[in-house]
């Protein structure tokens, strides 16, 4: 996935997106729009509490070369900011193809289950059927757009280099891919 009005506001005024049910990602369909949209929301929380400027959405040319990364590191089963083939060489490859000329461009990228196992030790009941329980025998869900969003964002907000491109002052727009 690639992930990116300096506000003199407290910051009381930025809110986090509220963790509604709604629906769970279904991995053969998974609407990026959807995911890109939960994405965005968590990162400019962050950006906010940052005291930085919202991001706005990059262009749909630059998410297609972001899923077209996401689905190449997918069938690999391999993190990595470099590709061959529909996805590019180097992220700044990716970035060109979109047709744009950043002055600056970063990526994060992650592989998360589509289950909300979070840092807890959990018990396969049913590989085939995707049922799995927690440490007190509760069925642990899928993510909705939001949990997967709020759990990727929280891991790059943890991580020093991810922080760095979220809160990026010269970043002003990102893109997300995702593929399973």
């Amino acid at each position: 996935m690639v992930f990116w009005l300096a506000l003199a506001a407290p910051l009381a005024a930025c809110t986090r997106p509220a963790l509604q049910p709604g629906p769970t990602i279904k991995p053969v369909n998974i609407n990026q729009t959807r995911l890109a949209g939960a994405i965005l929301a968590e990162v400019n929380y962050h950006r906010c509490r940052a005291q930085l400027r919202e991001l706005s959405y990059a262009g749909d040319a630059l998410t297609r070369s972001s899923q077209a990364h996401s689905v190449w590191m997918a069938q690999r089963k391999k993190l990595s900011h470099t590709g061959r083939g529909a996805s590019g060489r180097k992220m700044i490859d990716r970035v060109r193809a979109a047709r744009l000329t950043p002055r600056t461009a970063s990526e994060n990228i992650a592989y998360l289950p589509l289950f909300q196992f979070g840092r807890n030790s959990f018990r396969v009941v049913d590989r085939n059927a995707c049922h799995f329980l927690d440490a007190a025998g509760d069925r642990i869900p899928s993510h909705s757009y939001a949990t997967l969003a709020r759990e990727v964002v929280t891991m790059w907000i943890d991580s020093p280099g991810h922080r760095r491109n979220i809160l990026d002052r010269n970043v002003t727009a990102m893109s997300t891919g995702a593929a399973v």
